[in-house]
């Protein structure tokens, strides 16, 4: 009995902390599950303007739209900065962002939008 529930702890563990990482030419995603949604972390660079943005945190379920298989939003409570986070069907990863220019500067507005695919 001890070994089933240590097993079923070390996988419900290794399943959490482990990242899947999607690319786009000028950037990086990384998405684990996190409690009711996933914990994420973004890192682009502007094609045309110094600068790197970033942005992580944890971003909660939504209703997926179509042709979606899942779709998380996150809020920076601190600022209008609102991310959304879709998981195409087709495995893709698209993010669109609002208002995040406190992550990159203006010069980098839209830097993290984009279409990710898996690495």
């Amino acid at each position: 009995m001890k070994r089933v529930i240590l097993a079923t702890l070390l996988l419900s563990t290794s399943a959490l902390a482990t990242a899947t990482e999607y690319v786009k030419p000028d950037g990086s995603l990384s998405l684990a599950a996190g409690g009711d949604g996933i914990e994420f972390s973004i890192n682009a660079a502007p094609k045309e303007a110094s600068g790197i943005c970033n942005m992580e945190g944890s971003a909660q379920s939504v209703g997926a739209a179509e042709n979606q298989e899942h779709r998380w939003v996150y809020n920076d409570k601190s600022s209008q900065c609102v991310a959304v986070i879709s998981e195409q069907n087709n495995g893709k990863i698209r993010v669109i962002t609002k208002g995040c220019e406190g992550y990159c500067g203006l010069a980098a507005t839209g830097a993290m939008d984009g279409i990710y695919r898996k690495k």
